[in-house]
């Protein structure tokens, strides 16, 4: 029988896969190549939002990376800062608040149902996150100093 693989390019330290993996030789060392990855982080964040206990920082950035928000986005969704959504991630093993748990796991489970919603309010977090990311441009002309338009 294989070895079991400990995949942990995922972010989490705790999943191991049986099969639908193979090891290949690189030109930098030995790589490993996961059959229908986007399958099995489906699956993996499905377990997450239906297991018992509670989220941890390590899940919480699974599923971040799995809804394609930034922290700052995640933030705004849950009301935090993007401070507190960064020292979530940081401490792996330690369990986020109740309130943001509950909210996070119920927000994904809309999201892979499809509800068009919610795909319409992670596009505007991510648009958000964008605007507050230009650079604001100034110009000193005769009359003054004047913003130039974005």
């Amino acid at each position: 029988m294989t070895e079991q693989y400990h995949y942990t390019q995922c972010g989490l330290d705790y999943v191991y896969l049986v099969n639908g993996f193979s090891i290949e030789e690189t030109p930098y060392g030995p790589g490993v190549a996961i059959e229908k990855a986007d399958q099995l982080h489906d699956l993996i964040a499905r377990t997450i939002i239906t297991s018992p206990h509670a989220l941890r920082g390590q899940e919480v950035r699974f599923l971040r990376s799995m809804l394609d928000v930034s922290q700052t986005g995640l933030g705004d969704l849950l009301g935090k800062s993007r401070a507190s959504i960064a020292r979530w991630e940081a401490a792996e093993h330690e369990p986020i608040p109740g309130e943001a748990d509950r909210f996070l796991r119920v927000f994904y489970a809309h999201k892979i149902e499809g509800h068009e919603l919610v795909e319409e309010i992670l596009a505007l977090l991510t648009e958000i996150d964008e605007l507050e990311h230009r650079l604001a441009t100034f110009e000193d002309t005769e009359t003054g100093w004047q913003a130039l338009a974005a």
